[in-house]
């Protein structure tokens, strides 16, 4: 019988195959492996998902599971904080990183967020559900002072001379 070297598909080696074996692996379009343990362990393989594939399916699980056991895993940090929580090393800590916080206050990006952040807040606190009225109020009546002076406010109030007028009535 002749014989052919060929390369194992598994595991990269060579070795020695009838041309028999050869032909028939080629006809049925099937790889050749040395023996029956690497076409054990390369058939287990095939059915082997991808990492990619596994990872995607352990990040599906693990969403699923945070979910399921949101409970528990909130009773199971607090538990855990309140085992490790130090105030002494916490408050040394937030006393290192004031400075650093002090500079993003005085970022200008974040003086308008906080200003406007404030404004909603408040209105939300004094208002409840009117707040979006409010704040639109608020807008308007910064609209008319930006545009009427002093005087035209008070005529239009009636509080122009006031004292004057009073005294006229009587």
């Amino acid at each position: 019988m002749a014989t052919t070297i060929v390369t194992c598909k598994h595991c990269n080696t060579e070795f020695e195959a009838k041309n028999e074996r050869i032909n028939r692996a080629r006809n049925i379009g099937a790889p050749l492996y040395c023996g029956r343990k690497c076409a054990g362990l390369a058939r287990r393989m095939v059915n082997q998902p991808t990492e990619a594939e596994r990872k995607e399916a352990k990040r599906l699980y693990d969403a699923r599971r945070r979910v399921e056991k949101a409970d528990e895993i909130r009773a199971m940090k607090r538990e855990y904080f309140k085992r490790t929580y130090d105030p002494v090393k916490a408050a040394a800590e937030r006393k290192a990183k004031m400075p650093q916080h002090v500079e993003y206050c005085r970022r200008p990006e974040y003086k308008v967020w906080k200003c406007d952040y404030d404004k909603r807040y408040l209105a939300r606190k004094k208002f409840g559900e009117f707040a979006e009225a409010a704040l639109l109020l608020q807008d308007i009546e910064r609209e008319i002072c930006e545009h009427s002076t002093r005087y035209e406010i008070y005529r239009t109030n009636g509080t122009l001379n006031k004292a004057q007028t009073r005294r006229r009535l009587l």
